[in-house]
């Protein structure tokens, strides 16, 4: 049954004030804090009708009530405020992020910290794992009108075929430029600062759109680190701790035992897998331990490649609105940062 316009205000206010406060929320508190014009007879009966339909819990008989799994998902894809991250945030996020950057795993890492201190919850964030794979050569060999093989050898060899306007002796010039600076490196040794020496080396001896080079790097970067294998990163995770769901030792224990098993971390953040931000709720969780908890997560990329996961982990009554908007400044910081480091615009 589809909620009408009541009960939908209802049950926002119940879940605003019941991520709030933690506590079980009555009709009376409704009606005093929300300007609903409803009595709380009203809303009792509204909360009744609610709790029916399986959106909220009563946990004690004389208790209020308090959402359930279904009435979180409702709320976050329905009810959910837009919640708008104050400049001040936004530009100390940016400043970190550019002045402290000079690697892709520096970069997740600052990225990770800032979620987590916007947030106030656990983050578990993957990067590409850097592996000890050494460039030995770079080739462009043109194969059509247009079309370009890019060629990549480490310990293997791997090619791609791009479209790429440009001739045989501009190929042959930016192969050389490519192995002057990149030949002998490892992927940790790939820096943003070494890559805008590269576009200004080319920017000098060749004209080509910087465009070219980004295309080039990512599929170079993915050659050297492309194990399968991610590294995570885990960021706040004594946050659990100040949300009274975790008081219970026991409890506390074991979401800290799970946190520090990075494979179990792997394979949560694996089994999200939605192009945008995703939320996973109470039971929606793959994991016994997090039945009570919400992750959520978003892609960050290099260039159109997904590269990783950056992912908050909560209580399932977090505040879903400032997550959502945390994340997704972050995401987009993140693909801006690397575009413009690769680009030098």
């Amino acid at each position: 049954m589809d909620l009408n316009d009541r009960k939908r205000k209802i049950l926002q206010a119940i879940i605003d004030e019941y991520i709030g406060t933690a506590e079980p929320v009555g009709s009376r508190s409704i009606s005093k804090k929300e300007n609903l014009g409803l009595s709380s007879a009203t809303i009792r009966n509204e909360m009744a009708d609610l709790e029916e339909m399986g959106y909220l819990i009563q946990p004690h008989t004389s208790a209020g009530r308090i959402p359930s799994d279904e009435g979180y998902r409702f709320y976050v894809n329905s009810l959910m405020r837009k919640y708008k991250i104050g400049m001040e945030a936004v530009a100390q996020l940016q400043s970190v992020l550019e002045t402290r950057v000079s690697q892709l795993e520096k970069l997740i890492r600052y990225a990770g910290a800032i979620a987590s201190n916007l947030t106030e919850y656990t983050t578990v964030v993957t990067a590409p794992k850097e592996q000890e794979f050494e460039i030995n050569k770079i080739d462009l060999v043109p194969i059509a009108a247009q079309t370009v093989m890019l060629i990549v050898v480490t310990r293997t060899v791997r090619n791609k075929v791009m479209n790429i306007d440009i001739d045989s002796a501009t190929c042959m010039s930016l192969a050389n430029i490519l192995n002057e600076h990149l030949a002998g490196l490892k992927a940790g040794e790939i820096t943003f600062d070494k890559i805008q020496d590269i576009q200004k080396d080319i920017e000098n001896r060749l004209s080509l759109h910087p465009k070219v080079l980004i295309d080039i790097m990512h599929f170079v970067y993915e050659t050297i680190t492309d194990s399968g294998e991610t590294e995570i990163y885990v960021n706040n995770a004594k946050s659990i701790l100040k949300y009274p769901e975790y008081n219970d030792v026991e409890k506390a224990e074991k979401i800290f035992t799970f946190l520090d098993d990075k494979e179990n971390l792997k394979k949560l953040v694996a089994s999200s897998d939605a192009d945008g931000i995703e939320a996973k709720i109470g039971k929606e969780n793959d994991f016994e331990i997090l039945q009570d908890c919400s992750l959520v997560t978003i892609n960050y990329s290099l260039g159109n490649k997904k590269a990783g996961k950056i992912g908050v982990i909560g209580p399932k009554r977090m505040n879903y609105s400032k997550v959502f908007a945390s994340l997704d400044l972050i995401s987009n910081e993140i693909d801006k940062i690397l575009n413009e480091y690769i680009s030098d615009e």
